[in-house]
C-alpha cells in the first residue's frame, strides 16, 4: 500500500465518520438480507457484480478444463478467484465438481484474505465448508451437491471494508462469485465469523411465513370461484374477479391463494393473476400462476421465501407491493373451463410503518414473458426496462422441442446493467446460474431452497449419454440487484443461441420512473475533448488507437476508438448539474491486462478503482465507479484525478452519470 494512499485513506475515513454513525445509512450483508422489506428501495450507492469462470472467447470452455478459473497466481502459489476493494460484500459462491454433479472438489483448500491482512481469517477445505458441519457455515446458508443438485452454495454473506481475494489451493473448475460493491461512505465491517445469523436463518427455514409483521397491518380474505369464458359468436372471452380494490397509500406485504381443488398444469398457465398501482392501466403484474407462485410446469412443492407453491395446498408471495393512491388485484381465467373455487387473503400495511415514501420505493412488477420456440441466433429475453430500480429475481419454465433437441442448458445467462456493454453477470450455463450442477443429476433431481431451485421436471428422456427434460427454475438474488437507468436480463438457449426451445419466464423487480442520466462525457484521445474538461496525463502513452470487441451480445461486431495507458496521473474536469443526486463515473477501457488507480475527487481520495479481470481476445468493457455522496454533493464542477498503480491504466472515455 503506497503511504499517500494511506494517509488518503485514513482522512477519508475520518471525513466519512459522520456518515458512517448515521442511523439512516443502509445495512449490508446479514442485516441488509433479513431487512427483507428494504427491497423496493432503490440503492444509489451500490452496484452489483459477478465473477465466473465463463470462457472469454465466448465459446464453451466455461470451467471444463479450469482455462478462466483463476485471476492470477499469487506469489503463494495459490489461485485467485476473486479480488475486490471494498467497501462491498460477497452474497453467493458457488462451485461444481470437474467431473460430475455428485462428486467432491479437487483443488484443495479455500481462503480469506480480508483487508489486505497477510493471513487468510479462513483457511477450509473445500469439502469441510461445503459439508454444512462447521460453524457458521451450516444450513441454511451452506448447502452441498445432494441438496443444491450438483452445486456447492454458500450464501453467507462475506462483508469487506477495503478488500477481499478469495483463493484456492489447486486450480478450480466452474465457479460463480455474486457480490456488490458500495460507495466509500457506505459503512461496512469486514467478516469475522461471529456475525448474528439468527434473524436471516429463522426466514429462511421457515418458508411459507410471512418473513415480517406489522401490528398495522389489515387482512382482506374471500373466496372466488371464475365461470368458464364466454364464447359470444365463437369468440373467447376471458372472465375476471376483482380480489381487492383499495383506496389510498398502503403496502401489500403478502398475497396468498388456496384452491379448493387441485389446479392442473393448463389451469396455472391460463389462470392469471394481475395488479395495478396507483390507477395506471396496465396492469403492473400480469403473469400466469404457475409462473408467478415458483413452477412453470404444474403444481410443485416451492418453498422459497418471496414465492412458494404446496401441491393442493397454498400459493404465497411475500415481495412487498407499495401503491399511494389505490391497488386494484383481479385474477383472469383464459382457459375454456371453470375454475375451482379460489381462497384468498390480501394483507395490506401503511406505508409509513414500513419506512417507504413516495420518493424513495420503487413499484412492483411481475413481468410474464414467453417465446415458443426461442429464436436461433437471438438470446430470450427476460427482461427489458428503463428506469431506476431493483431486479429481485426470476422464475424460468424450458421445455425442450423434443429429447433428441438436447443441450439448451449450455446457454449462459446476462445481465446488463445501465446501458453498459460489459455484462455484469456473466453465467456458465443454466444448472451454474440455479446453483446447481451437470444435466444429468440437474434434471434428474429437482430441490428447492430459500433462494434458488429447479422445483420440478416433466419428461425425463435418455438420449444418447444424456437426459433431456422439461424444467422449471427460479433465483433470487439476496438484498437484490440495483441499477439506475436501465436492466437488460437475457439468457442463451444453448451454445451461441442454437438450440431451439420454448421458454417462459417471470422477471420480479421494483422500479422508479426516474433514470439516471448521462450529464458530461469526453473521448480521451481527441484533442478538441481534452481540451474542453481540461485533460492532462503525466507519464502517459501517445493516443493510440484500438479495434477490437466487447464480451457476449456486444461481441458479433468490432469497434475502434482511441485512447491513453497512464503509467503516472491523470486529471480532468466533469461537470453536474445542480440539485443532481448520486453520480458515478464510467471509463471505456482496455482490458487486456489488469488495471488499478486511486481516484481523487476535488483533491480528497475516493477510493480505489480495481479491475483485475482481463480478456486479450474481446478486450472491450465498461466499468463505473460510484463517487461517495460525502464528496460530491452539492457539487456542480469535479476535479478529478487518477493515479495509475503497479501499472498501465487505459482510459479511451470517461462518462458522468446522475440520478436526481
Amino acid at each position: 500500500m503506497t503511504r499517500a494512499y494511506l494517509i488518503g485513506a485514513v482522512l477519508l475515513a475520518s471525513a466519512l465518520a459522520s456518515f458512517a454513525q448515521s442511523p439512516a445509512a443502509a445495512p449490508v450483508g446479514l442485516p441488509a438480507i433479513a431487512a427483507f422489506d428494504r427491497l423496493p428501495l432503490v440503492e444509489d450507492d451500490a452496484q452489483f457484480l459477478y465473477a465466473s469462470s465463463y470462457d472469454r472467447t465466448g465459446g464453451n470452455d466455461d470451467g471444463f478444463k479450469g482455462t478462466y478459473s483463476a485471476l492470477a497466481l499469487d506469489a503463494r502459489g495459490e489461485h485467485v478467484i476473486f479480488d475486490a476493494r471494498g467497501p462491498g460484500c460477497v452474497y453467493t459462491l458457488w462451485f461444481t465438481s470437474r467431473v460430475d454433479g455428485w462428486g467432491g472438489l479437487d483443488w484443495g483448500r479455500l481462503r480469506l484474505y480480508f483487508d489486505d491482512e497477510e493471513s487468510p481469517r479462513l483457511d477450509i477445505g473445500a469439502d469441510e465448508l461445503f459439508a454444512g458441519s462447521r460453524q457458521p457455515f451450516v444450513a441454511p446458508f451452506v448447502y452441498g451437491p445432494f441438496t443444491s443438485t450438483g452445486g456447492h452454495v454458500l450464501q453467507l454473506p462475506l462483508p469487506f471494508a477495503r478488500r477481499l481475494r478469495i483463493t484456492t489451493e489447486r486450480r478450480a473448475g466452474f465457479y460463480n462469485v455474486a457480490y456488490k460493491l458500495y460507495a466509500a461512505d457506505r459503512p461496512v465491517t469486514s467478516w469475522t465469523g461471529r456475525e448474528d445469523a439468527s434473524d436471516v436463518a429463522n426466514m429462511w427455514t421457515r418458508p411459507g411465513t410471512r418473513p415480517r409483521t406489522y401490528p398495522s397491518t389489515v387482512r382482506r380474505a374471500g373466496a372466488v370461484q371464475l365461470a368458464a369464458p364466454l364464447t359470444p359468436d365463437g369468440a373467447m372471452v376471458p372472465q375476471q374477479a376483482t380480489l381487492a380494490s383499495i383506496d389510498g397509500p398502503g403496502v401489500i406485504t403478502a398475497l396468498t391463494l388456496q384452491p379448493l381443488f387441485p389446479l392442473t398444469a393448463y389451469q396455472l398457465d391460463h389462470l392469471r393473476l394481475r395488479a395495478y398501482w396507483d390507477g395506471v392501466t396496465t396492469p403492473a403484474i400480469d403473469a400466469p400462476f404457475g409462473s408467478f407462485f415458483g413452477s412453470g410446469l404444474g403444481e410443485a412443492d416451492v418453498r422459497a421465501v418471496p414465492i412458494g407453491m404446496s401441491p393442493s395446498g397454498r400459493y404465497y408471495c411475500y415481495l412487498p407491493m407499495p401503491f399511494w393512491t389505490s391497488a386494484r388485484i383481479e385474477i383472469v381465467n383464459e382457459g375454456p373451463g371453470p375454475s375451482p373455487t379460489l381462497r384468498w387473503e390480501i394483507d395490506a400495511t401503511p406505508p409509513a410503518d414500513m419506512g417507504y415514501t413516495r420518493d424513495h420505493a420503487g413499484v412492483f412488477h411481475a413481468r410474464y414473458q414467453r417465446e415458443w420456440p426461442t429464436t436461433d441466433g437471438r438470446d430470450y429475453t427476460l427482461l427489458e426496462t428503463k428506469g431506476r430500480g431493483n431486479y429481485v429475481g426470476q422464475v424460468m419454465t424450458v421445455q425442450p422441442l423434443r429429447p433428441e433437441v438436447k443441450r439448451w442448458w449450455e446457454g449462459d445467462l446476462r445481465i446488463y446493467i445501465d446501458g453498459r456493454r460489459h455484462p455484469a453477470l456473466q453465467g456458465t450455463g443454466h444448472e451454474d446460474e440455479y446453483l446447481g450442477g451437470w444435466s444429468n443429476e440437474w434434471l434428474m433431481n429437482p430441490y428447492s431452497l430459500p433462494m434458488h431451485g429447479e422445483p420440478k421436471t416433466t419428461g425425463l428422456t435418455q438420449v444418447d449419454f444424456q437426459w433431456n427434460a422439461a424444467t422449471t427454475v427460479y433465483r433470487f438474488f439476496p438484498t437484490g440487484i440495483p441499477y439506475q437507468s436501465e436492466l437488460t436480463v437475457v439468457t442463451e438457449h444453448g451454445v451461441d443461441n442454437g438450440v431451439p426451445a420454448m421458454y417462459s419466464s417471470v422477471a420480479f423487480y421494483y422500479e422508479r420512473p426516474e433514470p439516471a442520466t448521462m450529464v458530461d462525457a469526453f473521448d480521451v484521445g481527441e484533442p478538441a475533448d481534452e481540451a474542453a474538461h481540461r485533460y492532462t496525463a503525466t507519464s502517459a502513452s501517445v493516443v493510440r488507437a484500438l479495434t477490437s470487441r466487447f464480451e457476449a451480445r456486444h461481441g458479433n461486431r468490432e469497434v475502434s476508438d482511441r485512447g491513453r495507458d497512464v503509467i503516472g496521473r491523470s486529471r480532468f474536469t466533469m461537470t453536474a448539474p445542480v440539485g443532481h443526486g448520486a453520480l458515478r463515473l464510467r471509463r471505456l477501457r482496455d482490458q487486456a491486462r489488469p488495471q488499478e488507480a486511486e481516484l481523487w475527487v476535488d483533491g480528497r481520495l475516493a477510493g480505489r478503482w480495481s479491475s483485475l479481470a482481463i480478456n486479450p481476445d474481446r478486450r472491450w468493457a465498461d466499468d463505473d465507479f460510484l463517487l461517495p455522496s460525502s464528496l460530491t454533493g452539492g457539487r456542480t464542477s469535479l476535479e478529478i484525478e487518477v493515479r495509475a498503480v503497479g501499472g498501465p491504466w487505459s482510459e479511451f472515455r470517461y462518462e458522468l452519470w446522475a440520478t436526481r
